[in-house]
């Protein structure tokens, strides 16, 4: 691989990395856009509808709010409020509602008139709820199929009446009534002195201005409102013209969703559009859905717009195409225009120090690099020509440098054949002294090795003399302990005998006592004999007594017996102390005479110890005299061979260096300068 295409390849690989990775960020930044221009008209169209309530709001208010003052209408509501505003046939109330008809007659009709959009849906309302008249009818409410002109009861799901009533302050904004979702706006009603009368209404209904914002056909408009609500718009419980969907809301206008769109995804729509505005793709179809909230911001229903974005996602594909073709168009000219840069800049000059690096390998240092830049390639191409000069300068003085070096070698290969016949005859003198050395070091070595027998044998005399002389110092002073042991042996048994002489009188005194008692205890038998029965108890302890008394005679006799025995005993063990102290007198005085003769035996062993020291220190320094002597020889032997050998390589090197020499000046010869 050339220096083009290992600069080329990897160009190519970073364009094609670069054009993913463009292409990835456009395709992003596209989707981007394309969910903006999904989600943005939406967005808007739900803040144009939303604005579009609140302005239809204040515009109902500012029309209510005409009504209010006229006199007309105030003299209407007193002449209500003259009879019974609970009852809804009440004939003032009647009498009101026919006034109001006839004084706002010419307003009505001016206004459909002039407008074209019918008549305009007024509605008066009295404080307790219930409806007093509605303008654009000729009767009030329809009842069992008939149209009857009295005062109904709208409090259970007018909450607006309610509170513009209770309040006094004008209400507007969306609220569902008996046909749905109605646009209102209503003010009170008071007299001069300030006692409210009752509300006036203008409504509009949601359904016509959803349809004029949105009859431009760009999106598919669908209004559901929560089935909770159902039991209050009365019309809109035609389950087949306002169908329930998912059992969750009515569907109040807009098409069917076919079942095939209308899945888990739309139901899921749903559910997120009654908090906030929400959008979601499927295929080439989006739908955004919203909450519709009532005058007082709660949630009543849900409004889908669907489009088809079939157009939209053809602008973008071709955005994207068009983006992509031209990232690639111009990764294309960058990459021509860096190899032709690269190849003018780079290429050219690598390929004249290519021709003149090949002829330097040949030797040929007569051509230099043509220097065409001031860039890194030049500063190379001038490197190279320096190069070349200091080669040519360093093969000039190499030639000379050969041509001495061959002359000096040659000298100093005849020196150093004569220095290597030289050091072989003194390796053969060293090696003549080394061997007689050698037999003198071993016969001092035999020398020292009887000499430390000899101190061996002085050595264990001297300690079994010595273990002799403490063994007999042991039995000596063994012999004293038995000797003074004996002493008090024999003194125990004089004790010992006094001892038993002295219990033989006490047993004397004891045999005496007994007599005494026998003798006692007859003479006390005998006074109890005499006493009759009253001395029988006394008798029978004398004759216990008496009983004893010859026990006691019985074991002194017996204890007598024994004490005899034990004197002989003694008199026999004094005997045999004397025996015994005599031989013990004379093993110690043999003994001392022992000890005597063991102690001049090892003060002549220590002598004899001491001379094999003497000897044995001094064999051991011939013999490492001799050793060293030895050791020196053949380190001399040693280096001279060593010598010899380095005299022999250095002639060998010698040799060599010519050789090298004259091939050196052989490739000098090949340079051409």
């Amino acid at each position: 691989m050339n220096l083009k295409q290992k600069n080329t390849i990897p160009s190519f690989i970073i364009m094609i990395a670069i054009f993913a990775l463009g292409s990835l960020v456009a395709v992003n930044q596209l989707n981007k856009l394309k969910a903006k221009i999904v989600s943005r008209p939406m967005e808007n169209a739900m803040e144009m509808l939303l604005r579009s309530v609140e302005f239809t709001a204040q515009q109902t208010l500012e029309k209510s709010s005409l009504f209010s003052r006229l006199p007309q209408v105030i003299q209407a509501f007193e002449l209500a409020h003259s009879g019974n505003i609970n009852d809804p046939r009440d004939s003032q109330g009647q009498l009101a509602r026919e006034m109001l008809r006839r004084e706002l007659r010419t307003a009505m009709d001016g206004y459909e008139l002039i407008t074209g959009n019918g008549p305009m849906k007024l509605h008066f309302h009295l404080p307790n709820g219930r409806s007093l008249v509605r303008m654009w009818r000729q009767r009030q409410i329809r009842i069992n199929g008939e149209w009857q002109d009295r005062s109904d009861d709208i409090s259970s799901f007018r909450h607006t009446v309610l509170d513009v009533n209770t309040t006094g302050k004008p209400v507007m904004g969306i609220e569902l009534g008996r046909g749905g979702f109605v646009i209102r706006g209503l003010s009170p009603i008071v007299n001069s002195q300030g006692r409210p009368l009752g509300s006036v209404e203008v409504l509009f209904d949601f359904a016509p201005l959803v349809e004029t914002l949105f009859s431009n056909k760009n999106y598919f408009v669908r209004l559901y409102m929560n089935k909770t609500f159902l039991s209050i718009t009365h019309r809109l419980q035609d389950a087949k013209e306002y169908p329930v969907v998912n059992d969750l809301y009515v569907r109040v206008m807009g098409d069917k969703i076919e079942a095939n769109t209308h899945g888990e995804w739309v139901r899921t729509l749903m559910e997120q559009g009654k908090t906030k505005f929400t959008i979601q793709m499927n295929g080439k179809k989006a739908m955004a859905a919203f909450p519709i909230k009532d005058y007082k911001a709660t949630q009543i229903g849900v409004m889908v717009l669907e489009a088809d974005m079939t157009k939209e996602y053809a602008l973008v594909r071709n955005i994207i195409v068009f983006q992509m073709v031209m990232l690639l168009l111009i990764l294309i000219g960058m990459g021509v225009i860096s190899s032709l840069f690269l190849s003018r800049t780079i290429l050219k000059p690598v390929s004249g120090i290519m021709v003149v690096s090949k002829q330097l390998s040949k030797g040929d240092l007569r051509n230099t690099v043509e220097v065409t830049s001031k860039d890194e390639m030049g500063l190379l191409s001038e490197t190279i020509n320096f190069m070349i000069l200091s080669v040519r300068e360093m093969v000039g003085k190499l030639v000379e440098v050969v041509t001495r070096l061959t002359a000096n070698s040659e000298q100093i290969n005849k020196a150093l054949q004569d220095q290597v016949s030289s050091a072989s005859e003194q390796s053969a003198s060293v090696s003549e002294i080394t061997s007689t050395m050698a037999e003198f070091s071993a016969s001092s070595k035999q020398i020292s090795e009887h000499a430390d027998t000899v101190l061996t044998i002085a050595e264990e005399a001297l300690n079994h003399a010595n273990e002799g002389e403490n063994s007999v110092s042991l039995v000596t002073d063994k012999m004293k302990d038995i000797h003074t042991d004996n002493e008090n042996t024999v003194k125990g048994i004089h004790e010992l005998g006094n001892k038993t002489r002295e219990i033989a009188k006490i047993m004397e005194i004891i045999n005496n006592i007994a007599d005494q008692t026998k003798l006692i205890a007859f003479n006390a038998a005998l006074e109890a004999s005499s006493a009759g029965e009253a001395g029988k108890r006394f008798g029978v302890v004398a004759i216990e007594i008496r009983r004893l008394a010859e026990n006691v005679e019985s074991s002194t006799r017996e204890t007598e017996k024994r004490i005899t025995e034990i004197q002989d005993a003694v008199e026999n063990m004094m005997l045999a102390s004397e025996k015994n102290t005599r031989c013990i007198n004379e093993g110690l005085s043999f003994t001392s005479h022992t000890r005597e003769t063991l102690a001049n035996i090892v003060g002549r062993s220590q002598d004899t110890r001491d001379a094999a020291q003497q000897i044995t220190l001094s064999t051991q320094q011939q013999k490492t005299a001799s050793d060293q002597v030895v050791q020196a020889l053949r380190e001399i032997d040693e280096s001279g061979r060593h010598t010899t050998q380095a005299i022999k390589q250095i002639g060998e090197n010698g040799e060599t260096l010519n050789q090298l020499a004259e091939q050196l000046n052989t490739l000098i010869h090949g340079f051409k300068l």
